[in-house]
């Protein structure tokens, strides 16, 4: 039995470069052109706020992380910070994923990709349920959009231009 268990290991370990390989291989789809560290300084959640991001190649390429922090209220007895976390994973278009924030949520991500836009649902319909649109534009900005949906439909919360921060 422990022989059968590390020959099989021992081929899992021998095929794990072509898969890290088959990742690094894969389209990415507009990810690549995410990555790095942004800023923004328009308003989240209906008050002033410094936000940032920064998305980074992980797990030997195969997934995109989003790292996001907002803070609201900066410099003021009501500073809040929000920290969230999404993985990201696109085949064809299609994207899966995970987030994970300071609120206590975790869900899971779906979605879809063209060569401007990534438009990612989070939640259950019977839970919550919001959407998040990183959209590229023209000048080399990223619009970043989120909606919740109520009652009454989709609700938008947030809506900023992140800037590239400059390497150093």
């Amino acid at each position: 039995m422990l022989r059968l268990f590390l020959s099989g290991l021992a081929a899992l370990m021998m095929s794990a470069p072509s898969l890290a390989q088959a990742c690094a291989d894969r389209d990415h789809g507009l990810l690549p052109d995410f990555l790095g560290e942004w800023q923004s300084d328009g308003d989240a959640f209906g008050q002033p706020a410094q936000s940032r991001m920064t998305w980074s190649s992980v797990m030997e390429g195969c997934f995109h992380q989003l790292d996001y922090v907002i803070e609201t209220n900066p410099g003021t007895e009501e500073a809040w910070t929000f920290r969230g976390r999404g993985t990201h994973y696109i085949v064809e278009g299609d994207v899966e994923g995970h987030w994970i924030d300071n609120n206590g949520d975790l869900h899971d991500l779906r979605g879809s990709a063209t060569d401007t836009e990534l438009l990612v649902y989070w939640g259950e319909a019977t839970d919550q349920l919001g959407r998040s649109r990183y959209a590229l534009t023209e000048d080399g900005a990223i619009q970043v959009t989120d909606w919740i949906l109520n009652d009454t439909g989709w609700q938008q919360f947030n809506d900023n231009r992140f800037e590239r921060v400059a390497d150093d």
